[in-house]
C-alpha cells in the first residue's frame, strides 16, 4: 500500500507534467495561480490539482480565528507538501 507522500508526491508530478506540455492547461494553471500569489510554486501547484477553481486558501486557524468564518463539517481539506 502506497504511503500518503508518495501519493501526494506523484499527484504533484503528474500535474507539473500536464501543464507544462499543454498551452490551455498553463494558462487554467496561471488563472488558478493568480488567485494564490501569497504561496510558492508548489503550493500553487498542489492547489490547482486538487481544486482547480479555488479563489480563497488559507490555514485552518486563519479562517476561524482571523477571518471569522466557520468551517463545514465534513469538508475536506488541500493536501500541501511543505
Amino acid at each position: 500500500m502506497p504511503r500518503k507522500i508518495d501519493l501526494i508526491t506523484e499527484l504533484y508530478r503528474r500535474t507539473v507534467n500536464g501543464i507544462t506540455e499543454d498551452s490551455v492547461a498553463w494558462r487554467a494553471f496561471l488563472r488558478s495561480a493568480a488567485y494564490q500569489y501569497k504561496y510558492p510554486f508548489s503550493e500553487q501547484v498542489m492547489i490547482y490539482a486538487q481544486r482547480p477553481f479555488a479563489t480563497a486558501c488559507a490555514e485552518f486557524d486563519v479562517w476561524c480565528n482571523h477571518f471569522g468564518r466557520r468551517i463545514n463539517r465534513g469538508a475536506s481539506g488541500i493536501a500541501l507538501i511543505t
